[in-house]
This record gives structure tokens, C-alpha cells and sequence, in this order.
């Protein structure tokens, strides 16, 4: 048939009985089938090969990106610890934003490496799943509200939560789910319900589900959602960003969990993504138990007010577990007609969203109770004087409701109310807080928060224990502590007193920025470029310095900056020792030789070109602190070098010493200037050789160790500082906490393998 085949011959000769040869035997074998399955197995192993290299590069990649992406957003959030205008907070706020979008990227293609290579595995731990729903919801909320979207959830309360498993991963799926929703939806609401399904003497099962009133997807785009890279079609990817990760990501992890993922949805009338899960039951624990409010048998009910169906029926639902009698209505309005003609000890009001980024009217979406999975949620209140959209959206804000409630005040004092003000109206809520019997509780409203503001308001209860307050205040996340609702904005607490400052540099572009830092925190500053000028202007006023404090060049003309500190020590020998100049050097790079000759040279710190404010105003302010601490002591205080101190410097004011081990600069600034801001005394260590000389040669509190570096790795640089102390019999070793970019079970078993602590 003319087909080419592959033939192995394998030839033999024949010989006589003289061992001549005297012919030749030959055998032909078709080996065209086996040797296409072998070129079929070389392929299949360079491609599994290619793929584990794909998945290593990856790996190591997303390591390197997230270590300078950590920097930047550090450095960034100091930024808005700083005073700025609004324009500047706002592009620092989109730098954060897109940051922390980055990272998420990061995170999922690393897991997703992780899986491709069968290395990701769960952990096993104890956990409050009730605790993991609600904390995730209310880290959605705030971009939910902005759109003027509700956003709630649902767990019956007689439901054992205490579970074991993996509640990272778990909090990756309810982040993903419902972040989507949120991203896909413009009006209406996100909802999760979380539902027992099964229960063992061993096990508990649950079934997740994430409602959502959006765009909805079609039957071709379902087929697609959980295909890695793969988005229901091109034009969602350009309004509404995304990878396409997320979603193939989570369902790997429900299957690791022994569920599964799907979804139901219809285009144009929302979705419903569910994933189910398996987790251990946990024996000879306290499950959380929440006692039914003491207003059964009283022949009174709840009012609750609510215009939004879907948050309504969700506190019915509580409320019915709590064996409360309610009646609902959608409307202040409708509220204050049935107060007139009924007696509610309790009115639970819920200020609408309206005007956070949408109306919300009557005709908004709305699902029903039985697809909620609430089942048949009958209000016992019908009202045929149904009001317009517009009233109905104007009547639900908050300034609407409070001040209704001040006329209730007036006219029925004997009336409590319990307001769950959206988190994004916590501000505008502080102008009411003076209000009498009512209680603000943030919205998204954690189950134990509500339960204990209805036990505190329960007629009996009252009676019993009374009030602590005219105007109780409940946090969300405990329900018993101040809700703080006069914030204070960060970067605004103040950093010192004014000091006296000497800028003594060569370049005058540096010198005038310098200055103009310091002087935005009410410091008077003077300059200098002449090395032999410092001494005299620094020149004693009567027993103390004429500064504060002394910036310095590493070079100037002239003099070094070691010769003027040589100097200044000199002179502070037969000075009291309640006011020592503070030197701080200046130079290129922080872990250059100039910076190590200043520290050797006894600077008290060194600050690093560009300048940046914050690390400026951080390293004043623990620079001020430290003095005055010492000068309380009223002790001698000698110039020390900021590397070799920790004994004989300690013993005048007792410090957290701490030793940070990191190969990259970046980190270990970022780590230094947040430590310093909080009072640690720090130094540093670029790999863990040096981090292990450090800690056997001075006595660390504290040592911050990266897992990764060259040279020695943390983990076998914590090997060897715990072999040191345990051959010098120390009982109670140095705190070694490991530090790494992608945290997992095998880098943590590494960590405390090697004697890690945390």
C-alpha cells in the first residue's frame, strides 16, 4: 500500500561446521507504531518539563515582583500618613488601589502554580465560620455602599460554626465571589447565604451561595467562567477589568475541600454562584450560643424598617431565631403611622444606601424570600398607601431617620431604636450621637452586635441590669465596645516639639529641600555648606548646644562628617547630659560604606537621598523620643554606635532592640522606618550570615528573618543562631519571627523547624 514504515532488522551469520560463514539470518520488525509512541512519550516529557519550568519561573517571579510591589506600598501608605491636598490624596489613594490590585494578580498566578504543580495544600486549623463570612463582608462593604448597593449575609444562628479547616482559602473564595458581584452589578444588592447541608458524627458540610442583581451571564458565558484566562466574553474585560483567574482558582480550591462550584444565572436578572465544602467538627468545644432577648410572652413585637426586600427578610430571618415577634415595612414614613397606633418597645431602622452611588426606589431588583433560601417570609403588616420612589429613597437616609427619631424621642420617650447605619455614613452619624434611647450599630451589622443591643434594650433586661448609657454606642465587631465615630485622620497626631535644627550640606538643592520638610513641621532650621563653619555655629550656649539637632552631610568642603562628630563628642564630655546634640547622617546608600562610617562614627541615624518626608519626620520623632526617655533617667549619656550598642546603651533606658534580615534594601527600610515610628531601636542585616554574626555578638529582643536570601537562607541562619545559644545555655533564645512574601504551610513548617517563633 506504499506506506512508509520503520523497520528494525536485526541481521545474524550463519557458519559451518569450521566456523566459516557461509550465509546470513535476518529478521525485519514494523516498529513504526512503538517508535511513534515513543516520540510520543519524549514529547510528553518535554512538555511536562517545559511546564514545571514554566510554573518554577512563575513562582519565582511572582517572589521578585511582590518584594518591590511590598516596598511601594509601604512607601505609599506612609504617604498618606502625611498631610496632603485632596488632588495628592487621591493619586496616592489610586497608587494604593492599583497596588493592591497588582498584588491580588500576583497572589492568583502563584496559587495557581502552586496547583498545576500539586504543592498546594490546606491547612488544618480551629476556626469561627460565622467570624470568616462576616469579616469578609464587611471588607467588601465599603466599595458595595459607594455604589449604592446593599450588601448582607445570612448563617442561622443555632448552627454550629466552630469548624476545622482552612480558613484563608475559604476567605479567598467568599473575596472572590463577592467582589464579583459587586464589580457586575449597579443597582440592588449582594447577598450570601451559608447553609448546613449535611452533618456527621466527624463532619459538617455547608453550601455557600452568592446572590447578586447584576448583569447576569448566558448559558455560552457559563460554559466559559471557570476556564482559566477565560472571561464570559472580550468586552467585559474592557468595562470591567479582571484576568479571569479568579473563579478557576476558587473552584480548585472547593474541590480541595472536598466540594464543588457552579452557577445559575439569566442574562439581565443577576446570579447565583454556590460552592459547597467539607469541614471537620470540632469535639469539646464552646460553640457559640446566642440566648433569645427576654420579650417573649410580653404581647409585644419589633418594628423593622427597611427598604431594601433582600436586607429585610435576612433580620426577619435573625429575628424569628431569636424568638422576637417583628412586623416590617419598607418606610420611615409607614414606620411613624403604625408608632401612632401600635406600641413597639423597639424599632430597628436601617438607613438606605440611596445617594451612595444609586437610587434606591421601589422598583428596585428584588428577590424573593424562598430563592433566598429564608423560606416563606410573611410580613404581617400590609399597607395599600404605598408611597412613590422618590419619597421612598428620600424617607431612608439617614438624616431622614434621625431626625424622625428626634420627634419619637419627644412623643414616645418609652421607644428605643437600634439604627444599622451603612459603614460609609459612620461620619454623618456622629452628628447624632447625643440622640437618647438609640443605639448606632454599622451596617454590614455582625450577628453578635445585634443580638447584644436587642438583650440591652429588652424591657426585662432593662429592668434588670439598666443602662449603662442614655446612648450606647456598639462596634460591629463585638458589639459591646465604643463604636468610635470621632476619628482622628492618620498623619494628623503631632509629631514633637519644635526643634532647632542645623542643615549642614553641600549641594543647595538638598539643603533647601531639606529645610522646607523640616519646616512643615514647625521646626526651625539653619544651613551651612562649609564643613569648618558646623563647630562654630554649633558653638555652646551656656551649657547646652545652640541646636537641637545636627544633619550632615557624609562630605562637605573641607571636613568630613565622622571628623565633626569626633568633635562634638569631645565637647559633650564636660556637657550635662540632659540635652546631647542629635547628629543624623546624610548619604547616597543606606547600606554603603558612607552609611556604615556614619554608624561607626556614633550617628544617631542616617538618612538616605532622595529625601522622603516621612522617613524624615519618623526618624526625628524616635530620635526625640529616645532623648527624652534618657533624660528622664537623669544618667550620664554617652554617644554609641548605632551598631554596636544594645548593653551598656540599654541599660540607661530599657528598649525593644530589633535586627531586621532582609537581602532586599527596600524592605529592610520600609521595616526600619515603621519600627523606629513605633520606638524600636533597629539595625539591620543584609543576608542571613550576617544576621547570625549580629545576634551572637549583640543581645536582640526581636530578629525580623526573610526566608529567601543568598548566601544563607533565614532558615539556616535560625538553625545556626539556636545552636549558638543553646551551646552557650541560653534558656530563653532570641524571638525569631519569619518573614516571606508567599506565605504556605511548607514555608511555615521551615520557619519553625529551623527554631523559628512565629
Amino acid at each position: 500500500d506504499k506506506r512508509r514504515v520503520e523497520v528494525l532488522l536485526n541481521a545474524t551469520t550463519r557458519r559451518d561446521v569450521t566456523g566459516a560463514i557461509v550465509g546470513v539470518i535476518g529478521v525485519g520488525q514494523d516498529i513504526t507504531e512503538m517508535r511513534r509512541l515513543m516520540e510520543q512519550e519524549a514529547l510528553l516529557f518535554q512538555a511536562q518539563a517545559a511546564n514545571d519550568a514554566k510554573s518554577q519561573f512563575l513562582a519565582t517571579m511572582s517572589h521578585e515582583m511582590r518584594t518591590p510591589l511590598n516596598v511601594i506600598m509601604g512607601m505609599n501608605e506612609l504617604v498618606l500618613d502625611t498631610v496632603l491636598s485632596a488632588e495628592q490624596r487621591k493619586f496616592a489613594e489610586q497608587i494604593r488601589a492599583s497596588s493592591e490590585s497588582l498584588l491580588v494578580l500576583i497572589n492568583d498566578i502563584l496559587d495557581l502554580t502552586k496547583i498545576e504543580a500539586g504543592k498546594l495544600e490546606l491547612v488544618s486549623v480551629d476556626f469561627d465560620l460565622r467570624s470568616v463570612m462576616e469579616e469578609t463582608v464587611d471588607s467588601v462593604a465599603s466599595k458595595a455602599l459607594g455604589k449604592g448597593l446593599e450588601v448582607c449575609s445570612y448563617l442561622n444562628p443555632n448552627t454550629e460554626t466552630i469548624v476545622n479547616g482552612d480558613p484563608d482559602r475559604l476567605r479567598q473564595i467568599f473575596l472572590n465571589l463577592l467582589s464579583n458581584g459587586i464589580k457586575f452589578t449597579e443597582r440592588g444588592q449582594v447577598y450570601l447565604l451559608v447553609e448546613l447541608e449535611d452533618v456527621t458524627a466527624t463532619h459538617q458540610a455547608f453550601r455557600f451561595k452568592v446572590y447578586d442583581s447584576g448583569i447576569g451571564i448566558s448559558e455560552d458565558g457559563q460554559k466559559k467562567l471557570f476556564n482559566r484566562f477565560s472571561q464570559v466574553d472580550s468586552s467585559t474585560t474592557r468595562t470591567y477589568g479582571g484576568t479571569g483567574l479568579g473563579l478557576a482558582i476558587s473552584k480548585q480550591f472547593a474541590e480541595l475541600m472536598d466540594g464543588s462550584m457552579g452557577v445559575q444565572s439569566e442574562q439581565g436578572k443577576g446570579s447565583l454562584f454556590w460552592f459547597s465544602a467539607v469541614f471537620k467538627r470540632v469535639q469539646n468545644v464552646d460553640q457559640p450560643r446566642f440566648q433569645p432577648p427576654s420579650l417573649l410572652g410580653q404581647g409585644l413585637s419589633i418594628l423593622l424598617v427597611a427598604s431594601n426586600e433582600t436586607l429585610r427578610n435576612s433580620l426577619l430571618r435573625y429575628l424569628e431565631n431569636f424568638e422576637l415577634q417583628a412586623l416590617s415595612v419598607d418606610s420611615i414614613f409607614k414606620a411613624m403611622t403604625l408608632l401612632n397606633d401600635h406600641d413597639f418597645p423597639i424599632v430597628i431602622i436601617c438607613p438606605s444606601v440611596a445617594g451612595e452611588g444609586g437610587a434606591v426606589t421601589a422598583h428596585s431588583y428584588k428577590m424573593s424570600a424562598r430563592a433566598q433560601g429564608l423560606g416563606e417570609i410573611e410580613e404581617e403588616l400590609t399597607l395599600d398607601d404605598a408611597d412613590d420612589d422618590e419619597v421612598i429613597g428620600r424617607a431612608d437616609n439617614l438624616r431622614t431617620s434621625m431626625e424622625v427619631l428626634k420627634t419619637l424621642e419627644q412623643t414616645q420617650p418609652h421607644v428605643h431604636a437600634i439604627v444599622l447605619c451603612p459603614i460609609t455614613q459612620l461620619s454623618q452619624a456622629a452628628l447624632y450621637r447625643d440622640s437618647t434611647n438609640c443605639s448606632l450599630l454599622s451596617r454590614p451589622v455582625r450577628l453578635k452586635a445585634l443580638h447584644d443591643a436587642l438583650m440591652d434594650h429588652c424591657p426585662i433586661n432593662r429592668s434588670v441590669a439598666g443602662r449603662s448609657s442614655p446612648n450606647n454606642m456598639l462596634s460591629a465587631a463585638s458589639g459591646s465596645t465604643a463604636l468610635q465615630l470621632d476619628v482622628v485622620p492618620r498623619g494628623a497626631e503631632e509629631s514633637g516639639k519644635a526643634l532647632k535644627i542645623l542643615i549642614a550640606m553641600a549641594d543647595q538643592g538638598n539643603r533647601i529641600v531639606l529645610r522646607a520638610m523640616l519646616m512643615r513641621d514647625m521646626h526651625q532650621c539653619d544651613l551651612c555648606s562649609d564643613g569648618k563653619e558646623v563647630i562654630r555655629m554649633l558653638k555652646r550656649n551656656g551649657d547646652a548646644w545652640n541646636y537641637d539637632a545636627l544633619i550632615v552631610d557624609y562630605r562637605l568642603e573641607g571636613k568630613l562628617s565622622t571628623e565633626i562628630v569626633r568633635e562634638v563628642d569631645e565637647s559633650e564630655r564636660v556637657m550635662p547630659a540632659s540635652k546631647p546634640l542629635l547628629v543624623i547622617g546624610v548619604v547616597m546608600e543606606k547600606d554603603g560604606e558612607e552609611s556604615a562610617a556614619c554608624t561607626a562614627a556614633g550617628m544617631d541615624a542616617v538618612l538616605l537621598k532622595p529625601f522622603e518626608r516621612a522617613d524624615v519626620k519618623a526618624t526625628l520623632f524616635a530620635l526625640t523620643q529616645k532623648r527624652a526617655a534618657r533624660a528622664q533617667q537623669q544618667k550620664p549619656l554617652e554617644r554609641i554606635p548605632s551598631g554596636l550598642s544594645g548593653e551598656d546603651g540599654d541599660k540607661q533606658q530599657p528598649k525593644i532592640r530589633v535586627l531586621v534580615v532582609d537581602d532586599d534594601g527596600g524592605q529592610r527600610m520600609l521595616l526600619r522606618m515603621m519600627l523606629e515610628k513605633e520606638g524600636f531601636q533597629v539595625d539591620q542585616a543584609e543576608d542571613g550570615a550576617q544576621g547570625a554574626k549580629a545576634v551572637a555578638r549583640v543581645a536582640y529582643t526581636v530578629v525580623l528573618m526573610d526566608g529567601f536570601m543568598p548566601k544563607k537562607t533565614g532558615w539556616e541562619a535560625s538553625v545556626e543562631i539556636r545552636k549558638e545559644e543553646k551551646a552557650r545555655g541560653v534558656t530563653n533564645g532570641v524571638i525569631i519571627v519569619g518573614v516571606t512574601g508567599a506565605t504556605s504551610r511548607e514555608d511555615a513548617e521551615k520557619c519553625f523547624a529551623a527554631g523559628g517563633t512565629a
